[in-house]
């Protein structure tokens, strides 16, 4: 393990909290956000019937809803416990745990696929999240890694930085959803892990809401909106919130915000 076990159980309690109190909205109005990137990591990594896959982060399911389409057989682990009563609504034959990215319940050898969408960033440590992944995958088996590109080709990051300005500098280090966006440090981290690039790719990833409502509660219903409630308030985060969005209104009343997301496909040597 790279970080001692009091301070990964610390970190995970941390995150179950923040990803766990909006699960409705998360499944609902967050999660289909990422529909695309789901189903273009699924192709990716060449996810077809009997594929045995793993999504590591799982949240409320859709991307696993999105492989039981394609007949894969599904297994999924999220820290949050009220999205995977979501989740097991959505796919209710899969192997779907509670737990942490860092210590995966699963035996050596057991999955031609692992996903990591949005998720590898939230571990307690990404290496030790990657070296597990490494361990469950089989012989040239597939990790497909999805997330946000550099800050300053996402214009939702103006939403972050909003919830961000009402976080205590001592407290920054515990909501990080551009951990892995630095130039290298994915590329690092999977080497470090015993993976190898095969694809890797910038993609458009749209940030699409009906109205302000909707958007104030797609945003909220995620652990930086979690966050920032804690610490400054619902009123005080819905406002900054709403001066953030407004540039992204669109004449039909909508909220876009275009967004590149990163998607790697790295092998484990077979």
């Amino acid at each position: 393990m790279r970080v001692a076990e009091t301070d990964r159980t610390r970190w995970e309690a941390t995150q179950r909290s923040l990803w766990s109190r909006r699960p409705d909205d998360w499944s609902q109005l967050a999660e289909p956000q990422n529909l695309q990137l789901f189903s273009d990591a699924l192709d990716a990594a060449g996810v077809t019937a009997q594929t045995d896959l793993l999504d590591v982060g799982c949240g409320s399911g859709l991307a696993l809803a999105l492989a039981a389409q394609r007949g894969a057989h599904l297994s999924g682990i999220d820290i949050s416990g009220p999205l995977l009563e979501v989740a097991r609504g959505r796919v209710p034959g899969a192997d779907l745990r509670e737990g942490g990215m860092d210590v995966l319940p699963f035996p050596d050898s057991s999955f031609d696929v692992v996903l990591g969408i949005n998720a590898l960033q939230f571990a307690a440590d990404a290496a030790s999240a990657l070296h597990e992944i490494t361990r469950v995958l089989r012989p040239g088996g597939r990790l497909a890694v999805g997330g946000f590109a550099r800050p300053e080709t996402c214009q939702s990051t103006a939403l972050h930085l909003a919830m961000e300005s009402l976080v205590p500098p001592a407290q920054h280090d515990d909501h990080a959803p551009y951990a892995l966006a630095a130039p290298g440090a994915l590329e690092r981290a999977l080497a470090d892990a015993g993976l190898a690039v095969t694809q890797d790719r910038e993609q458009p990833g749209d940030w699409r809401y009906g109205d302000l409502d909707q958007a104030l509660r797609g945003v909220l219903s995620s652990a930086g909106g979690t966050r920032a409630i804690g610490l400054a308030g619902e009123e005080r985060v819905r406002a900054v919130l709403i001066e953030a969005l407004e540039p992204f209104r669109t004449d039909s009343g909508e909220f876009v915000m275009h967004n590149r997301f990163r998607l790697t496909v790295a092998e484990r040597a077979a």
